[in-house]
């Protein structure tokens, strides 16, 4: 859920930031779960607790096109 992915993702910007080790991540992981199981304070799990810097739009393009997907459809 999008609580859980909060959490992944504060935990993964310790990592980079070098706030944490991998380990510690992971124990933290642990212990907020289940502190959010616990109804107790989750502030990883509240929202990003940084600031996205630069581009952060999705770099990707679609690999198939809109007119792929009709034809796709009329052929069912």
């Amino acid at each position: 859920d999008e609580q859980a992915n909060f959490l992944a993702i504060n935990l993964a910007h310790d990592i980079v930031t070098g706030e944490r080790d991998a380990a510690g991540a992971r124990d933290y992981y642990k212990k907020e779960f289940l502190d959010y199981r616990r109804k107790k304070p989750t502030p990883y799990m509240e929202g990003l607790r940084f600031t996205p810097t630069g581009n952060t739009a999705d770099a990707d393009r679609p690999v198939i096109s809109d007119d792929e997907l009709k034809q796709a459809e009329r052929e069912s």
